[in-house]
């Protein structure tokens, strides 16, 4: 960040400065689920759907679970909904695990 600064935007979630499916895709890394003891499920909903909104074809999240290591509890809810919304979602292991049990990964495709 110090030797680019110019490549860094700074945003406060769930809003977003960017135009709509200005990129590719989105990953959200280290952030939406591991405060959900301060963020409540409205947050989490509407941070994906901004997420979707400035992503052309997936949103990524990693990882799945809050500070504890315990997977999101209202995950499966919101993945029902998104799916419901015509949505592919689909929670997958990965190789990498950052901290107990944080080696999952939700990908959100647009169809």
């Amino acid at each position: 960040m110090r030797k680019h600064p110019e490549r860094y935007v700074a945003a406060v979630l769930p809003e977003l400065r960017f135009e709509d499916e200005q990129f590719n895709i989105v990953l959200s890394a280290q952030f939406l689920f591991r405060y959900s003891d301060r963020l409540d499920y409205e947050f989490h909903k509407n941070t994906v759907h901004e997420l979707l909104r400035v992503a052309s074809e997936e949103v990524r999240i990693f990882p799945l679970t809050d500070l504890t290591g315990t997977r999101y509890d209202l995950l499966d809810r919101l993945i029902l909904e998104l799916e419901a919304e015509g949505l592919r979602v689909t929670e997958a292991k990965v190789p990498y695990e950052f901290m107990r049990n944080g080696n999952s990964l939700l990908s959100i495709r647009k169809m």
